[in-house]
């Protein structure tokens, strides 16, 4: 074996590595604003959803473990920065948040409070970002107008609706918070909730388009809140936690996916049981 053949291979041997150190390097710079669309059932219902659910009291010794469990999770994202379901105009978030920062609020169940204050502080964020923009979504007129014209499909299926997610919000009080937050986040459940709110389009007067409206209505204020969230971001390197109910999930998911400079980190990679994360 020459002298020569000896050189040439190492040396094509040291090119070898320092290609795969690049290509390695490379891999690991993150070049798309990451955006983990949340989609959370309200801790505290405050009665403004259609259906009316009680909640276990989300104080209580176990579901504050629980929401430790769900932080300790979330927080593995990394998120850069975290846009909560409050107005841009409630410039009393994050004046409470700085309060809770100097120990001055006492949190309410509420999940702003209790994911976005707690996982905030916890990643020395300086302030929450507010993506919300509120719009009245009046389900008392399209089921008024299905009524009216005896619309038997879609009250049909409104009601069958209504029975499911009943069922399904006493099921969570039953389970743990991760284990809710899960099941709220799987895909099949995304595209059936689009499919739920498509139905509002079958609803119409006489004289009037009322289902299509009121459905326009609630696709406008969900391509407003993406506009928040675009607006959030600053930095390819940005990694944005959203924590919105898991109605707009769908839709904000759909928008961050169809964005070339966005890509869309699924939750439920996070919340799975805490034995597979990390595998």
């Amino acid at each position: 074996m020459t002298t020569d053949y000896l050189l040439s291979t190492r040396f094509f041997a040291a090119l070898a590595a320092i290609l795969i150190i690049a290509c390695v390097g490379t891999a690991q710079v993150q070049t798309k604003s990451q955006v983990m669309i949340l989609g959370v059932y309200h801790f505290h219902n405050p009665g403004a959803d259609l259906i009316k659910t009680e909640y276990p009291d989300h104080l209580s010794e176990k579901k504050q473990q629980e929401i430790a469990e769900v932080l300790d999770l979330l927080a593995k994202f990394k998120p850069t920065k975290i846009v909560v379901e409050a107005t841009p105009e409630n410039t009393a978030i994050n004046d409470q948040y700085q309060q809770y920062l100097k120990g001055e609020f006492a949190l309410t169940s509420n999940e702003i409070y209790q994911l976005g204050f707690r996982l905030a502080e916890r990643l020395g964020h300086k302030k929450l970002y507010l993506g919300d923009n509120k719009m009245g979504m009046d389900m008392n007129a399209v089921i008024a107008a299905a009524q009216q014209n005896n619309n038997t499909q879609f009250l049909a299926e409104m009601q069958k609706t209504i029975v499911e997610i009943t069922e399904m919000q006493r099921r969570h009080a039953q389970i743990s918070v991760r284990e809710a937050l899960y099941e709220l986040n799987a895909p099949q459940l995304q595209e059936k909730t689009k499919r739920l709110y498509l139905q509002m389009n079958r609803v119409r007067s006489k004289d009037n388009f009322v289902g299509a409206d009121v459905l326009a209505g609630w696709y406008q204020r969900n391509f407003r809140i993406l506009t928040n969230i675009y607006n959030s971001i600053e930095s390819p390197q940005d990694r944005v936690l959203v924590i919105f109910g898991q109605g707009h999930a769908p839709y904000l998911r759909e928008g961050i996916q169809a964005d070339p400079y966005l890509e869309l980190i699924e939750p439920n990679d996070f919340l799975r049981k805490v034995s597979a994360v990390g595998k």
